[in-house]
């Protein structure tokens, strides 16, 4: 095959690649655990693309001074791959989850694929295992040549399901993106692996990373950065195209206020009350089912979007959250309580309220609740 014609196509991943790594790097919260996996696995994914281009370019050059450099970019090659879709799982764990960090015993066991794949790579240019480079300078595939492949699908494979078993941690908007992502990467790389000569997998995981990215940028308008919920004017948007649905499904949209939230924050410090908001939203989306939502309304004051046919069910739903905030306050012994009050009204598509006139109903009723908590 045509050398041209064999790395055009990484040419053109490598020049967006690098306009997107300087773009992107002005414009991420670095401080984000998630989004520095991504940024990293961004820059991981463009020199892989380097390196493999670099490998195509010298490969059957007849200099014996090229030969310890051949060896070396093709060491990163191989290391590099399943580094990076390790980092791809690592990203929509964070993602998924909602966690700061995967637990450590766990990152153990899911480095060791790698351990192996490393030992046996660095050995290649010696016991030829995974690669082998001819005193000619022509690279040759070793009997364990799958490795770093096998290992890298591993992980893409892993993401794959880890986000299929916890799609009801995610909404619709976020589910399919980061079920898709793998799809092209896996295509390519299928087709790579039995047909030597094309160079696919790393290019198309160098835009489906962009395609990632602007779903990312358009999930921080519609996130709360701080907790992770919704946020107003998404749910306004939200709320009303579905009260303008000619759709006869019940639905309602609970007010929650945080009892006392000010003391938390006078006596403990603001980042205590940015702690304590984060865990009163990570209690409530994993009791939340499919297709219902939280968001932040402003300050500590959260409203929730609810599938909800009766008012039993939203009591009994509500009642849920109220015993998991009674567990957590006093299983992990805080130094407050987590307590909130809430109203409720499911939508009455017989009197066709505007959103302002439902908002504003609803957040009369909770501020009741609260009121009458204090008599």
């Amino acid at each position: 095959m045509d050398l041209a014609l064999r790395i055009d196509n990484n040419i053109v991943a490598i020049i967006v690649s690098i306009i997107f790594l300087i773009y992107i790097s002005k414009r991420i919260d670095k401080t984000d655990p998630k989004i520095r996996v991504f940024f990293l696995m961004f820059l991981l994914n463009t020199i892989e693309l380097i390196t493999e281009t670099l490998t195509c370019i010298i490969n059957r050059q007849p200099y014996i001074w090229l030969i310890p450099i051949t060896e070396f970019l093709h060491i990163i090659l191989f290391i590099l791959g399943p580094l990076i879709t390790y980092l791809w799982f690592l990203f929509a764990y964070l993602w998924v989850s909602g966690n700061s960090k995967i637990q450590r015993s766990y990152n153990l066991i899911l480095i060791f694929p790698m351990i192996i794949n490393s030992l046996a790579v660095f050995a290649s240019p010696f016991l030829y295992y995974v690669f082998s480079i001819s005193a000619n300078n022509i690279y040759q595939r070793g009997f364990l040549f799958f490795l770093p492949a096998t290992i890298a699908y591993f992980y893409l494979l892993l993401s794959f399901s880890f986000i299929y078993i916890n799609r009801d941690k995610t909404n619709r908007v976020e589910f399919f993106p980061l079920l898709l992502f793998a799809v092209f990467p896996v295509a390519g790389g299928i087709i790579q692996t039995l047909h030597y000569g094309f160079l696919l997998i790393w290019s198309t995981i160098a835009f489906s990373l962009i395609f990632i990215y602007l779903y990312l940028q358009q999930q921080m308008i519609q996130i709360d950065p701080l907790t992770g919920a919704w946020t107003r004017d998404t749910f306004y948007s939200f709320l009303n195209n579905r009260i303008g649905q000619n759709n006869s499904k019940n639905f309602a949209i609970v007010f929650i206020d945080m009892d006392n939230f000010k003391k938390i924050n006078d006596t403990y410090g603001h980042l205590e009350g940015d702690k304590a908001l984060m865990i009163v939203v990570q209690i409530i989306n994993n009791i939340l089912r499919k297709g219902d939502f939280i968001a932040r309304y402003g300050g500590d004051e959260f409203v929730l979007y609810l599938n909800a046919e009766s008012r039993e069910e939203i009591e009994a739903l509500m009642s849920r959250i109220s015993q998991a905030l009674d567990i957590h306050n006093k299983t992990k012994s805080p130094p407050y309580e987590l307590v909130f009050s809430y109203g409720y009204e499911l939508y009455n598509f017989d009197t066709r309220m505007n959103i302002d006139e439902y908002i504003k109903y609803v957040d009369e009723l909770m501020y009741k609740s609260k009121k009458d908590k204090k008599i």
